[in-house]
């Protein structure tokens, strides 16, 4: 039986080393992703909870606008009584 090479042992060990490092650089790029996606996931909440203020703010000014037009319709027609 021949020998096997020592470059074999070499390169095994190598391919080895290769190995375990993609593991590694795999573990920590899915542990950064992971991490993105809860940033992500927050951030949609957060402009999810921003649209629904504005949406119940521009609603809010349009009611009192609304009432400010009735009042003032009630002011003019009250001095108008007044006046007659």
């Amino acid at each position: 039986m021949s020998k096997i090479p020592e470059s074999y042992y070499f390169y095994k060990d190598q391919l080895r080393r290769a190995k375990e490092e993609k593991e590694k650089l795999k573990k920590i790029y899915e542990s950064k992703i992971n991490g993105l996606n809860d940033e992500i996931s927050f951030l949609k909440e957060q402009i999810n909870a921003q649209h629904t203020m504005i949406e119940q703010s521009i609603e809010y000014v349009m009611r009192l606008e609304e009432q400010m037009k009735i009042f003032d319709l009630e002011i003019s027609s009250d001095k108008k009584k007044e006046n007659d």
